[in-house]
């Protein structure tokens, strides 16, 4: 964990004094991630139970192939909570549209299939709060905020990417101060 504290650290005053380049962060970025997957595999061993040790009786599994059965829809990733994907506006070219071919673009890199994006609220909901499309009942502008940039970002790589909204709060106007309320849903459904 130290070094993921380590990299937070150095990557937040890189950014700040405005010399920070895409190129490092996001190798930081994957360092700190190696690191964790690697202390998790140096944990204390724990003993595996063979398959003559096990406890548990084997259980016979049925397999209708006429039932529908579930569907995958695909490999997802979230944007929000936290305003990271803000960062990425400010990469300088080529690197931004590259991490953007990483993460978007069909059989290459992650290949995000399913992007569910934060719905803006106007409200400091963390610390990197998405603007609102709608400030008031009457206004709707959908070019306020980074996230929708960022599906236009993503529906220019892949046209057949799922979106998923998910809203952190609301405009002060919607329901008078009742979250669970009809202009809530007028407002997620505009």
């Amino acid at each position: 964990m130290p070094l993921l504290i380590q990299y937070l650290r150095s990557s937040r005053i890189e950014y700040n004094s405005g010399m920070h380049s895409a190129a490092r962060h996001l190798a930081r970025y994957l360092s700190a991630l190696a690191c964790l997957f690697l202390s998790s595999l140096a944990a204390p061993s724990q003993t595996i139970a063979t398959p003559s040790q096990s406890a548990a009786p084997s259980q016979p599994i049925a397999i209708d192939a006429a039932s529908p059965g579930r569907i995958f829809d695909g490999v997802g990733a979230i944007s929000g909570g936290g305003g990271n994907a803000r960062l990425l506006i400010d990469y300088p070219e080529p690197q931004r549209s590259q991490v953007l071919d990483y993460l978007f673009k069909p059989n290459y890199g992650a290949s995000i299939q399913i992007f569910k994006v934060e719905i803006g609220a106007d409200m400091d909901s963390t610390d990197g709060a998405e603007s609102s499309h709608s400030h008031t009942a009457s206004d709707q502008n959908y070019n306020r905020g980074y996230e929708w940039w960022l599906m236009e970002q993503a529906h220019a790589r892949n046209p057949n990417i799922k979106f998923v909204a998910l809203p952190w709060g609301a405009p002060a106007w919607v329901g008078n101060g009742n979250y669970w309320s009809r202009d809530m849903i007028d407002y997620i459904i505009k």
